[in-house]
């Protein structure tokens, strides 16, 4: 039958077969331009134009069908405009679970607001027209159209149907009512619509989380046993037990399939929520947690990174480790602490030890940041008195040092052959090679010594080898980046408080206000002031020291208590040869030290007792009569050599010793 849509005559090609003309008849007449398509549908609903039909007999079939067309088209009251403000609201609209509208529904809601804004239009014009004519519309008849026109809009526009003219009539005055929310369907994202309700999903997690790591099977048959009442499930922190009531469905068990329950539990957002109850916070942090992304900083020492290693080859009293500290930027690597066994926190303090005395030595200053884990230095306190900046790696990945060991493990030592993979490593080139004897897997065995040497060879190599940016650092190694890229910000190392911390301790006391033994050698003051710190009546102290490369000690550093006393210098150096015939230069400068040395001590003591005044006293009682006593003096020669207080106080050693030259 005819339809007039929008001012057009047209009839589908269902109707065009139903009078009795055929598809092929359609399709010649179509692609020969003897009629045309008003607008292409499906499963026959293309319409046809009917004013283009230009064959004679196509025409006398259609009207033997349907009737003359010989009336004047009535142009439709109706036409569809998209609106935009209706797409932009519902691809913006989130359901309960805060989740989007699927995009096949964002599409069918324009659509239905923008019918329904042509209907208000429609109604609008014949309610316009009406009363130009004193009359009134008849709702009953434009409501008919209206429907009629609202299911023809399906082929162009598709959206939900609606047939019935009351129910049309009600969902357009709510949309008047509620505007683009009255079109969405009330069961979005609510539980209404979820065949699994949130209360039985997260009973489903929770039956999935335990620590024996049930398979999926298994967690659809401890819920099916729960709700028909031949489980019971109980909260382990409230004691609660759950009742199976309370999980039912109208009172009957909610049946579900193991693929349902497979696919609740392997939602992304549930499956990561119990992966660390699973698997563990480690596997969590490194497999399902977001990593942090940064870039390389510009200088070196700006920040050192420390970790442990298992080196991959055992040695035949266990395997060896090592502590390492690694230069972030340059990749420099300090030499490390290796230990049989498990490293301990005296392998740590081992390291730190072995990593200073090198920068004393080099002369750089102290590192502006420490990076490290939370194992074995959770409880070193002291570490953000030492540095400027103290960080606590969250993960293993997050650490530097971790980058630093695979650079050096499948490097230097590698090509050095001095490595070994995992036989489950997934790359050919980095799995081990599996002996096996007896029906046994057994691994090749060092001696510990080998595998120490042999890691402090990959790493000079290591630290040699070009830097691997060599766009920035062209044709620089490793070493000469660390060198020649210090901070400049950063402050110099100072031994006698970082000493207390890492050093070794040996508590003795101070001699004759001059020296104090360590370790079987004699350590004088370098400072007599460092005598004004002394508690009264008290020169025990404790030295903190470090030995040098050759196992001898230069200095050692003085504390009582927490007060720092002063440093000692390792007198052994300046001894010189009694015999003055036999004195080299070296003699004659270790003397003068050691006599300007005591000038110094006696006039650090004269100064202080020129600060204390003489007194005399006498009784008053005797005062009055002391003139009339009369007292023989009798005055003998003094004897040759005879030493006053005066010598004391003005001898000048210094001067004395450069005249006994």
């Amino acid at each position: 039958m005819y339809k007039d849509i929008d001012g057009t005559i047209t009839l589908t090609v269902n109707d065009w077969l139903a009078a009795g003309l055929t598809e092929n008849q359609f399709k010649n007449d179509s692609k020969r331009r003897q009629l045309d398509i008003f607008r292409r549908g499906i499963y026959g609903n293309t319409l046809i134009d009917v004013k283009s039909i230009k064959r004679p007999d196509r025409l006398m079939k259609l009207e033997k069908a349907y009737g003359r067309l010989n009336e004047k088209a009535v142009k439709s009251i109706f036409h569809v405009e998209i609106d935009t403000a209706a797409r932009d609201y519902f691809i913006k609209y989130r359901k309960l679970d805060t989740t989007p509208l699927d995009p096949k529904n964002i599409e069918k809601y324009t659509n239905r607001a923008s019918i329904f804004n042509a209907i208000k239009t429609g109604l609008n014009k014949q309610i316009a027209q009406r009363a130009k004519s004193g009359k009134r519309i008849n709702k009953g008849t434009f409501w008919k159209l209206a429907t009629d026109w609202y299911m023809n809009q399906m082929i162009t526009y598709p959206t939900t149907p609606i047939s019935n003219e009351r129910a049309l009539k009600r969902a357009f005055e709510q949309y008047q009512i509620d505007g683009y929310y009255s079109i969405i369907h009330k069961n979005e994202g609510n539980d209404a619509a979820r065949k699994v309700s949130v209360s039985i999903e997260r009973l489903l997690l929770a039956l999935w989380r335990t620590n024996d790591k049930p398979f999926v099977n298994e967690v659809h048959e401890q819920y099916l046993q729960f709700v028909i009442g031949i489980r019971e499930l109980y909260d382990k922190k409230t004691g609660e037990v759950f009742r199976p009531s309370d999980f039912r469905h109208k009172g009957r068990a909610m049946e579900i399939s193991v693929a349902t329950v497979w696919n609740y539990l392997k939602d992304v957002v549930n499956e990561t929520s119990i992966y660390t109850d699973r698997n563990g916070n480690f596997d969590y942090v490194n497999k399902r947690r977001p990593k942090q992304h940064r870039k390389l900083g510009q200088y070196s020492l700006s920040k050192i990174s420390m970790d442990d290693v298992a080196m991959s080859r055992k040695s035949i009293r266990g395997w060896v480790y090592k502590y390492i500290t690694v230069d972030v930027v340059s990749s420099y690597w300090f030499r490390p602490a290796y230990v049989v066994g498990k490293p301990s926190h005296d392998t740590v303090i081992e390291s730190f030890r072995n990593m200073f005395i090198e920068l004393q030595e080099l002369g750089l200053p102290m590192p502006g940041e420490l990076e490290v884990e939370h194992h074995l230095m959770k409880d070193m306190g002291w570490l953000g008195d030492v540095f400027p900046f103290v960080r606590f790696a969250k993960s293993s990945t997050d650490k530097r040092a971790e980058h630093k060991i695979k650079e050096l493990k499948y490097g230097a030592a590698k090509k050095a052959g001095h490595t070994r993979g995992r036989w489950y490593a997934k790359h050919e080139a980095w799995r081990a090679v599996r002996n096996k004897v007896s029906g046994d897997y057994v691994d090749p065995l060092y001696q510990p010594q080998t595998i120490v040497a042999d890691d402090l060879a990959d790493i000079d190599k290591h630290n040699n080898n070009l830097h691997p940016l060599q766009k920035t650092y062209p044709g620089m190694t490793r070493k000469q980046v660390f060198l020649s890229q210090i901070n400049p910000n950063l402050k110099a190392i100072e031994p006698w408080h970082l000493y207390k911390f890492i050093g070794n301790s040996t508590d003795t006391s101070i001699y004759n206000n001059d020296y104090c033994p360590v370790n079987q050698e004699e350590f004088e003051l370098t400072n007599f002031d460092s005598l004004s710190r002394l508690k009264p009546n008290n020169k025990q102290v404790t030295a903190y020291w470090l030995p040098e490369a050759d196992g001898s000690i230069l200095k050692v550093y003085l504390y009582q208590g927490d007060t720092y006393i002063g440093e000692g210098l390792n007198r052994s150096q300046f001894d010189y040869n009694e015999n003055t015939i036999e004195r080299t230069e070296e003699d004659s400068d270790a003397m003068l030290h050691q006599d300007k040395r005591l000038t110094k001590y006696d006039k650090f003591i004269n100064v202080k007792r020129q600060e204390i005044p003489n007194i005399g006293s006498m009784s008053a009682e005797i005062s009055a009569d002391i003139e009339s006593i009369e007292v023989e003096i009798v005055e003998n020669a003094q004897p040759k050599g005879y030493e006053s207080d005066d010598d004391y106080e003005t001898i000048d050693w210094a001067a004395k010793a450069l005249k006994s030259l």
